[in-house]
């Protein structure tokens, strides 16, 4: 009897400068792209202890979408997207890794962090205190959200490597 063929996984390697995405195929094939968006590239630094603004995040949106859309027609219907667990260091709160209790991060998760890092651009009371102890966590969250919600992912799965 043979095994149940392992779903299509896009992998990201987001580093500072430039994310990696390797997408692997049933198949055993893969494909790769270079992006260039990073960690420390899609808004000005340093960044105010309240995060980025409302207009460097719509562009960092936009800059986003646009490394992005040459995927999407590659990306299988039923791919998961992963992550390696060791790169959601950024995601910490008073020093604990934020998510890394679990398997997988929904959608629903992202969007939460997101909506507070535009409720802080903004200056949104309820959101003080809310940001990550290292502002590459702000970009992590930016550039996780765009590739699930326009490359049709529902969670971010995390992995060994």
């Amino acid at each position: 009897m043979n095994a149940p063929a392992l779903p299509s996984t896009l992998h990201l390697a987001i580093g500072t400068a430039e994310t990696t995405a390797v997408l692997s195929l049933p198949d055993g094939s893969e494909q790769r792209w270079r992006l260039p968006i990073g960690l420390g590239t899609l808004w000005p630094v340093p960044v105010s202890k309240q995060g980025p603004s409302a207009l460097a995040i719509e562009h960092a949106i936009q800059t986003v979408e646009d490394a992005i859309q040459p995927l999407a027609g590659h990306i299988p219907a039923g791919a998961r997207l992963g992550v390696a667990a060791g790169a959601m260091a950024p995601l910490q709160r008073a020093g604990a890794i934020w998510g890394l209790t679990h398997e997988a991060i929904p959608l629903a998760q992202i969007e939460r962090e997101y909506q507070q890092l535009a409720a802080r651009a903004v200056g949104a009371p309820q959101a003080h205190g809310s940001g990550f102890d290292d502002p590459a966590g702000d970009a992590l969250v930016l550039i996780l959200r765009e590739c699930l919600h326009h490359l049709g992912f529902d969670a971010v799965h995390l992995t060994a490597a």
